[in-house]
């Protein structure tokens, strides 16, 4: 009988925007190595107020900024970065993906990316990641 486990683990990323989209697929797929989960789920959480997660086909990922630029425009906000604060907010820092035969089980054109919402560069990020699941 397979056993459960609980893996926790924390990267850093160097991150620069506004609006700058870094693929973490491989970063995941890592720590899902590490964790020897075979069958289970992998949560990954991008500290912070402003960074969000998401889940995109690769070729289409200027549509997915197009239409979050629109949500959310950059300009006419009182606070300088609430636009980077409301678009953290609506798109989740958060995403839980299943894992199956130790890999995420995403279409073979779909990417993980970190979005990096605001006006900074060389900005340090910490991702976090539970994985939990039977090996």
């Amino acid at each position: 009988m397979s056993q459960w486990r609980v893996y926790l683990s924390r990267r850093e990323i160097i991150t620069y925007g506004p609006m700058s989209y870094f693929p973490i697929g491989r970063i995941i797929e890592e720590e899902i190595r590490k964790s020897d989960v075979k069958e289970g789920l992998v949560t990954v959480h991008a500290k912070g107020a402003t960074p969000a997660i998401i889940v995109s086909k690769r070729d289409e990922i200027g549509k997915v900024d197009e239409a979050i630029r629109k949500l959310v425009p950059t300009l006419g906000w009182k606070h300088g970065n609430a636009y980077a604060h409301l678009r953290s907010t609506l798109l989740s820092t958060v995403k839980t993906l299943i894992v199956s035969n130790g890999e995420l089980t995403l279409p073979t054109d779909y990417e993980v990316f970190f979005l990096e919402t605001r006006f900074v560069y060389n900005h340090r990020r910490q991702l976090h990641f539970y994985i939990r699941g039977k090996h």
